[in-house]
């Protein structure tokens, strides 16, 4: 019997809810997660229901619209500092946070999603709003870091599957441009994410990869703010440097 075969339908279609709310503040009505999700609307109002009597997630009373709850943050507070994969990353990050005052995401690969494992902010990134865990993956720098060096078949898959919603007016939607902006990744060995995600925010992300498999198993970003750099100069400042990071950070995530 396959692992697929042993898998709850029921539990994965709960957790396909719950990953929608590592990015959006504003939260979510009963259309948009169904829509989202491809679940009806009835199921999907069961799943929240119960989740909001667990505390993971609550209904705003004005706006109707959910959002987190207090468990479900208290949960990721306890993984983040328990966890033994942030526990090896934290002082990599951490040297270069304090050497240059970098805002620097890592994310780990889960599914069709990116899952941010540890962040340190910098001074002038702190009043922009950053990923937590997102699918997608074409608006955040450590995303398209991921497609551009995942294996062609597996790449080609992915983006059958990603739908290129606009974040800002500078979101790739188009699948040509993407593939063209994924293809220079590959060629720099980092890719670039140009106020693609928040307006006034741009970033540089590596790869991370499995050295037991050799396949791509997250992404490393540096972000600023472009009153601080503009894309150009925080490319050649801080892009070889980037891949030497993604380099030790890979040697760690494969322990």
């Amino acid at each position: 019997m396959s692992g697929k075969d042993n898998a709850s339908e029921t539990l994965a279609k709960g957790l396909r809810i719950l990953d929608l709310f590592g990015n959006e503040e504003a939260g979510f009505t009963l259309s948009q997660i169904a829509g989202r999700v491809g679940i009806n609307k009835t199921s999907v109002y069961r799943y929240v229901n119960t989740f909001c009597e667990q505390g993971f997630l609550r209904q705003d009373e004005q706006t109707r619209r959910y959002r987190t709850g207090a468990r479900m943050l208290a949960l990721a507070h306890s993984m983040r500092e328990r966890s033994v994969l942030v526990t090896q990353v934290r002082p990599l990050v951490d040297e270069v946070h304090q050497t240059y005052d970098l805002h620097v995401d890592v994310g780990i690969l889960a599914g069709d999603a990116i899952h941010l494992v540890y962040r340190r902010e910098s001074r002038d990134t702190r009043a922009f709003r950053s990923f937590i865990s997102s699918s997608d993956l074409h608006y955040l720098a450590a995303g398209k870091a991921a497609l551009a060096f995942m294996e062609p078949a597996a790449r080609e898959a992915l983006m059958a599957r990603l739908t290129l919603r606009p974040r800002t007016e500078k979101t790739i939607t188009d699948p040509a441009a993407l593939q063209a902006e994924l293809k220079l990744a590959r060629e720099k060995g980092y890719a670039l994410n140009n106020e693609e995600f928040v307006p006034g925010l741009i970033a540089i992300a590596a790869p991370l990869f499995s050295l037991h498999t050799g396949k791509v198993v997250g992404g490393v970003s540096f972000d600023t703010t472009t009153d601080r750099y503009s894309m150009r100069e925080f490319e050649v400042q801080y892009g070889a440097y980037l891949v030497e990071l993604a380099k030790k950070l890979s040697a760690v995530v494969s322990l």
